[in-house]
């Protein structure tokens, strides 16, 4: 078996004394972003996939003190905590560009076209032709 590791970009950690090499949230506020951005990238961040284990214990908004939760999600690409999307929509934290550009893409509405065909090909475990459960 191939050990294939995907390296994730950690976003969203900030300063406390414990950690003080994190930036500070307060200076990444903009209070003129536009609120339909703002909540596409916090609805974004909500969406992630949850990472199979939880960290060490709860955490709180360095801004307002609410508890931020003890989970991490990521998207493949960025590894972020459970109260990222808080900074987002509470406070107007505003991330790089790149990681609101993948929100943005992550929303557009994509024209699928659906095959339908392989899933009615399937067959079930054990090979039997369909509607033959239970028969015989």
């Amino acid at each position: 078996m191939v050990d294939a590791r995907t390296s994730l970009r950690l976003i969203g950690y900030w300063w406390s004394p414990e950690a003080p090499e994190w930036p500070r949230p307060n200076d990444w506020v903009d209070p003129d972003w536009i609120p339909e951005e703002r909540d596409l990238l916090a609805a974004y961040l909500e969406s992630g996939q949850r990472m199979p284990y939880a960290t060490a214990g709860f955490s709180q908004c360095r801004i307002c003190d609410k508890p931020n939760g003890s989970l991490e999600f990521t998207d493949g690409v960025f590894l972020w905590p459970q109260g990222l999307a808080h900074y987002v929509r509470e406070h107007s934290v505003r991330l790089p560009d790149e990681i609101v550009k993948r929100a943005q893409l992550w929303a557009e509405p994509m024209n699928w076209e659906v095959d339908v065909t392989w899933w009615r090909e399937q067959k079930a475990h054990g090979d039997q032709p369909h509607g033959s459960v239970g028969q015989g």
